[in-house]
């Protein structure tokens, strides 16, 4: 089914997403989306429900029970409900997707990635995953996630020497902070929480143009992103960099801090505590100063505006993390480069029928397909 062009149905399950209980009928609006490096969330309501649905709704329960978003007959969104509102007129649900378990475990054990331990950010992520949400998928019924996690790594992935205590982090504060600072990218894709390197291409889809869009995109060139040089500092005077003078852009430079991982160096046992070396710090420098020269340009949909369902995307092609070829000529200016998608949003209402938008951002240079 073409974009635009679908109708949505609602349904309630039982934890895991196994046991139907009922749909929500009448379906007045339905508000769903999969966004890259965060979780997603989705929202339905109901005007003056059958009495079916009243009955069903009478039994919903926040933390047991999960909304099942179908777009057509496809199974598009699904998670745990989190909230519900009752009003005089109807009902409204908002649900997260599955990666709201791992934001509610705590990581009861150490997960310890110093030498020799040292595993790329995906195999920690999946490593944690797998070790915390264990527990979760022994109830009755069971979340039903592990199944369906998915990793993708890149050929010269981002390592990491990280070591945690236990109860020191929620698995999903975990995950994330891999994500913001460690090279880690992440989406959720129905029950299916998907780990990739930052900089792997897992798959990429027909190439775009401004006729994909209903409604003016706009191309974005974002002097603050852009940089020629990086340096990455301990805070204790010791520091590594990469860059320099561009020949046309001059110099501009910015200054992080040291990932908060093992002192030292990860590939060699520790003898005493020392800062992390000058490599290790310039290899940090690298990946912050990925994708800022030349200065980066952002597509932007604005509100109201989106996806033709004329265009060449479909549905199985909107997934977080993807790349997106998009070559636009917009006031004389000819833009090609790919793209990395970041959200996308999916809205129906009796007033508009579905609307779909989504957010991209360049996708760095240095992208490479994942190992076979």
């Amino acid at each position: 089914m073409g974009l635009g062009c679908a109708r949505h149905t609602a349904a309630i399950y039982d934890r895991g997403g196994r046991q139907r209980l009922g749909v929500v009928d009448p379906l007045t609006d339905v508000d769903w989306g999969r966004v890259r490096d965060d979780m997603s969330m989705a929202s339905v309501s109901t005007s003056q429900p059958s009495w079916e649905c009243q009955k069903l709704l009478n039994r919903v329960e926040p933390n047991r029970h999960e909304l099942v978003v179908f777009r057509d007959n496809e199974r598009v969104w699904e998670g745990p409900i989190s909230l519900i509102t009752w009003t005089a007129s109807g009902v409204s649900i908002q649900a997260r997707d599955v990666m709201y378990y791992a934001h509610r475990t705590i990581m009861r054990k150490a997960h310890n990635n110093n030498f020799p331990n040292v595993v790329t950010v995906v195999d920690r992520a999946e490593s944690i995953l797998n070790t915390e949400l264990v527990r979760k998928e022994a109830l009755s019924p069971p979340i039903n996630v592990l199944p369906y996690l998915v990793t993708y790594q890149g050929l010269d992935p981002a390592m990491t020497a990280k070591s945690t205590p236990a109860y020191s982090s929620l698995v999903y504060e975990e995950i994330d902070e891999l994500a913001a600072r460690a090279g880690l990218d992440y989406t959720v894709v129905g029950r299916s929480i998907i780990l990739f390197d930052r900089h792997v291409q897992f798959s990429v889809t027909p190439a775009i143009s401004q006729d994909d869009f209903i409604g003016d995109i706009l191309l974005s060139a974002y002097g603050m992103e852009g940089a020629t040089y990086a340096a990455v500092t301990d805070g204790q005077g010791n520091w590594g960099e990469v860059g320099g003078v561009d020949p046309y852009y001059g110099e501009w430079e910015i200054l992080d801090t040291a990932y908060q991982e093992q002192s030292g160096n990860p590939y060699e046992a520790p003898t005493v505590p020392t800062p992390p070396t000058t490599g290790e710090m310039a290899s940090q420098a690298q990946r912050n100063l990925n994708g800022r020269n030349p200065v980066p340009i952002i597509v932007r949909v604005p509100d109201g505006s989106q996806l033709n369902p004329a265009g060449v995307l479909r549905m199985e092609h909107l997934v977080p993390g993807i790349r997106i070829p998009l070559v636009a000529t917009l006031a004389g200016r000819t833009f090609s480069q790919m793209q990395k998608l970041d959200n996308v949003r999916v809205k129906e209402s009796a007033s508009d029928g579905e609307t779909i938008s989504v957010t991209m951002s360049p996708a760095s240079a240095d992208d490479v397909a994942p190992e076979e």
